[in-house]
């Protein structure tokens, strides 16, 4: 049962008895009372002492309130020490003096008014933190009481100290969202080192189970490459039929999931026998989802997820994640499930000689308390968990079979000559004593570095070290030897795997505490970063539809560098990245040799063009000066025309002039024989004669036609003895003045 320590004023001894006596009968035998003489302290012994190491045993102070506890400071200094340790409180009201509340987050009884209701409650209370009381779990006596850098696990419960108060909240936490609805999905987050893992398997995961009228607990599991996989696994188990996992596997991810995990429910709650209980789903390490897992494979996870967290469902899910990876959950692509967080801070310092003292204790093994002090006080650094842990389990393994530690062999792991601490030498002592025993040679350590680079250690958004499963069988056959090694010694851990066996650094302190590895990982972050990238580019060429893959592959620097480590570290590199590097390496040579193609017919037609230009300038240029000559051979032309013109006027001139003088002269001789014939009355000759002669003959139209001949201007008939010239009218007309001229 629960240990429980009554804080009271000597004043008030005869209401702490009656409290005892109480506690005693119902059930509750392990509560202390310091003048109990059965279990107060003892004659003779320490008592100052003997009050704070209760107060730290117990996982219930019942205070009794009253003006007397209040004007203890004895009484005070034990609330304190409760509070600071994390330690279940509760505030008994026994006196009017006692209703001054000291914490407003504490739960209050008022035993004046229903002292019977008030005890009744409390007892309801200590029961349900029975289900945290260590001593209650089985402890198999061939197990470690350190369990060194690996997590607690569920056979760790009873030697699980330190977390008290957080086992407690989250245990409150789940049962809320069991009882009052919400997300139900909780998130624990807290950082690397923290302890999730242990919180889990062996905090909440061990007392949940115990309430099997409420709760059914499927076996935790980690993402790893195939989180839809080992979600059907741990289903499987927790049915007792682990061979059924690939059926439940393609049940979930076949048409129907909401309707497979209804299925599952009953069947979970048949094989439990409990129709109500709510069924918690506890995955491990969540960071994996956004990093290891195939991201195809997380996406399928999620929706899955979705599905099992309906509300018409009864289950229930906690995620350890790494705060850190708390804004790639929120925004994880398909999950749509409400998340609720549980911020896990990092141990108090005080709280490590219950780290210490604890398994110790349960164990029977004798601890110095100046150990304890050294120990504690070095645990303020960095991976102080992790490196305490380790740490405690060297000690154990070395000195464990006398039953005690001192503090000359705690003190033994450290370095002084380097200034380290027991702690921070311990990982670096162990892992350097394994190398130094297999007695490797430059090519062994060789191999050893392209093991753990980068299979098994890759780096993170935040440009961190963390640790990845690997495939041993993948690794350099010549550094197996050495893991094994490594793994026996606990600072790598080999797990089956269906056929095949995985392997894993223990915890990701090593890969910040051991100097040799940690210069191995510096000297390769630029590969190790663009290692990161190369896994996120395959995937994303792999989720490319074929029509757009070569738009996918690699080009420019990514290519470059990627050629280079296809050439120095092929082993490094799994057989998809050798492919695609390949692929993307031959579509940019195909690409170089169309573009090169392209530049030659470019270049040919240019010349081609420059060519064709070239003659057409001549062309045109001959052209132009044909033209240019044409044109003055025109000018010429027009000018020797012209002065050809010039010349056929003035010839013309000197012709028409020589014509009108023989034209006159023949006129003249005409007319003088017209006149002639006139004189001699033959007018009809005469007028042949004018006609001839080109005689201007103007005839006036009237009832009497008179006829007028006109020799050139002078008339040489007279109107009245003008002849008849009706015969000439139609053939000879043509208008002029005064007349017609015929």
């Amino acid at each position: 049962m629960v240990r429980v320590f009554i804080s009271h004023a000597s004043k008030d001894g005869e209401e702490a008895a009656s409290l005892l006596a109480w506690l005693r009968e119902q059930g509750f035998d392990t509560a202390f009372l310091d003048f109990d003489n059965f279990a107060g302290i003892p004659p003779g012994a320490d008592w100052e002492r003997t009050l704070y190491r209760e107060v730290a045993r117990s996982e219930a102070i019942l205070l009794i309130l009253s003006a007397n506890w209040f004007a203890s400071k004895w009484c005070f200094a034990e609330y304190t020490q409760a509070r600071a340790l994390g330690k279940a409180i509760f505030l008994l009201i026994v006196s009017p003096e006692g209703e001054t509340y000291i914490a407003p987050d504490i739960q209050h009884l008022d035993l004046r008014k229903d002292r019977e209701g008030g005890l009744e409650r409390l007892s309801a209370e200590l029961t349900r933190i029975a289900l945290d009381a260590h001593g209650e779990f089985a402890w198999d006596r061939t197990r470690p009481p350190f369990p060194g850098l690996l997590a607690y696990d569920e056979a760790d419960a009873a030697i699980y100290f330190g977390r008290g108060d957080d086992i407690r909240r989250l245990i409150e936490r789940l049962n809320a969202r069991r009882a009052q609805g919400g997300a139900k999905l909780v998130a624990l987050l807290g950082a690397s080192g923290s302890g999730k893992s242990s919180l889990t398997r062996a905090g909440i995961l061990p007392r949940l189970k115990r309430d099997n009228r409420n709760w059914i607990i499927v076996p935790p599991f980690r993402p790893q490459f195939y989180p839809v996989d080992e979600l059907a696994q741990a289903f499987a188990l927790g049915l007792a039929r682990p061979a059924d996992w690939r059926e439940w596997r393609d049940r979930l991810s076949g048409p129907n999931p909401s309707q497979a995990f209804s299925d599952l429910a009953r069947d979970l709650r048949a094989a439990h026998g409990s129709n109500e209980a709510q069924i918690l789903i506890s995955i491990d390490q969540g960071e994996e989802l956004f990093g290891t897992a195939e991201r195809d494979e997380a996406r399928r996870f999620f929706a899955l997820l979705n599905n099992m967290l309906g509300e018409r469902l009864p289950f229930l899910a906690l995620l350890n994640i790494r705060s850190d990876y708390l804004g790639q959950l929120q925004q994880a692509e398909g999950l749509m499930a409400s998340v609720e967080e549980f911020s896990l801070k990092p141990m108090p310092i005080d709280r490590v000689p219950q780290i210490i003292a604890g398994p110790a204790r349960v164990v029977g093994l004798a601890i110095d308390d100046a150990l304890i002090a050294t120990a504690a006080k070095d645990a303020a650094t960095d991976d102080a968990l992790p490196l305490l842990a380790f740490a405690l389990r060297q000690l154990y393994d070395l000195f464990g079979n006398t039953n005690h530690l001192s503090l000359a062999e705690y003190r033994a792991l450290g370095d002084e000559s380097q200034g380290l601490s027991p702690l921070e030498n311990a990982v670096r002592r162990r892992a350097d004593e394994v190398l130094s025993e297999a007695k490797l040679s430059d090519d062994d350590l060789v191999s050893l570095k392209e093991a753990f680079v980068p299979a098994m250690v890759r780096v993170n958004a935040e440009g961190e070290y963390v640790r990845q499963p690997a495939q041993l069988d993948q690794l350099p056959a010549t550094a197996q030897p050495i893991l094994e090694r490594l793994a026996r010694a606990r600072l790598l851990v080999i797990r089956q795997d269906g056929e095949s066996r995985q392997i894993e650094v223990v915890h990701e302190a090593l890969l910040r505490k051991w100097p040799r590895l940690r210069g191995w990982l510096d000297e390769e972050r630029e590969f190790l970063v663009g290692k990161e990238q190369l896994v996120r580019d395959l995937r994303d060429w792999q989720l490319t539809p074929e029509s757009q893959k070569a738009d996918a592959l690699l080009s420019g620097l990514k290519l470059t560098r990627a050629k280079a480590w296809l050439i120095r570290k092929p082993r490094q590199l799994s057989e998809a990245e050798r492919t695609f590097i390949q692929q993307s390496e031959a579509y940019a040579e195909a690409e170089i040799t169309r573009r090169e193609r392209l530049r030659r017919k470019i270049q040919i037609g240019s010349i081609a063009a420059t060519v064709l230009l070239a003659m057409v300038a001549a062309l045109a240029g001959w052209q132009a000066r044909q033209s240019a000559l044409a044109r003055n051979d025109a000018e010429v032309e027009r000018a020797i025309a012209q002065q050809n013109s010039v010349l056929a006027e003035r010839q013309r001139d000197r012709a028409d002039g020589e014509l009108q003088k023989a034209l006159r002269t023949e006129s003249l001789f005409l007319t003088d024989l017209a006149r002639q014939q006139v004189d001699r009355g033959d007018g009809q000759t005469a007028l042949l004669l004018a006609l001839v002669s080109g005689i201007e003959i103007c005839v006036s139209w009237g009832l009497d036609i008179s006829l007028s001949v006109i020799v050139r201007g002078a008339t040489i008939l007279p109107a009245a003895n003008q002849p008849s010239l009706r015969g000439f009218e139609r053939g000879f007309r043509s208008k002029c003045s005064g007349g017609l001229q015929i």
